[in-house]
């Protein structure tokens, strides 16, 4: 089979290029998001955010955003029920919790009960990630169903000759998987298999990426 690209670089520099029309998206490289990056990550939509770049750097941390996204603006919750299942220690809680109310993040009532002190919705987005091979199918197959717990659409990306044959051989895997799959060549891009929503990203984990946009 005749090689499109000589290096995975080149594929992901073409799919960019010929992939994304820029209005109102921005698209990440290697994303840092989990363990071993994401190669690209685009974000679609309202990325305006309410936050300071000090209050944007201390919300990337998952134990703040995690708090901080249990919290309501006009809804108290109690400590106890804030820090249940969280998963993380309890002075790493009250650490948090104090540290981001001096930001003005999270606001106490008499000490027992927090309200989000920043008036924030979550925007309308779609956070789409891709994972780029030039022949690995089994890798890609494996980071891309891990990608969705950090993204709402998963897809991966092959020269377009070796994405028809993954297409041919494993359409019914990938629709299994929810995952989607694309082929690139130097000038043009084409969807094989469209991705299905992923429903059950976390709503920290998606602020965390968002931030990584800002």
């Amino acid at each position: 089979m005749e090689k499109i690209f000589k290096y995975e670089k080149d594929l992901v520099d073409a799919f960019i290029k010929n992939y994304f029309n820029q209005k109102n998206k921005v698209t990440l490289r290697e994303l840092p998001i989990r363990w071993g990056n994401i190669d690209i990550v685009c974000i679609e939509g309202n990325r305006i955010l309410p936050f300071s770049r000090e209050q944007i750097e201390v919300l990337s941390k998952p134990s703040n955003a995690k708090i901080f996204m249990r919290t309501k603006k006009n809804r108290p919750i109690s400590k106890t029920v804030l820090f249940n299942g969280l998963g993380i220690s309890k002075s790493t809680f009250d650490s948090c919790l104090s540290f981001m109310c001096s930001l003005d993040l999270i606001s106490t009532i008499d000490n027992k009960n927090y309200i989000r002190n920043v008036d924030y919705t979550f925007p309308k987005v779609k956070i789409i990630g891709y994972e780029a091979k030039l022949t690995d199918y089994n890798k890609s197959l494996y980071q891309a169903c891990i990608n969705k717990n950090y993204v709402d659409y998963s897809y991966i990306v092959f020269p377009m000759n070796v994405a028809k044959k993954i297409a041919e051989n494993y359409f019914e895997v990938l629709k299994e998987h929810n995952i989607g799959l694309i082929g690139a060549t130097e000038t043009k891009t084409k969807i094989l298999i469209k991705a299905q929503r992923n429903k059950d990203i976390k709503q920290y984990i998606k602020l965390m990426t968002l931030l990584q946009s800002v």
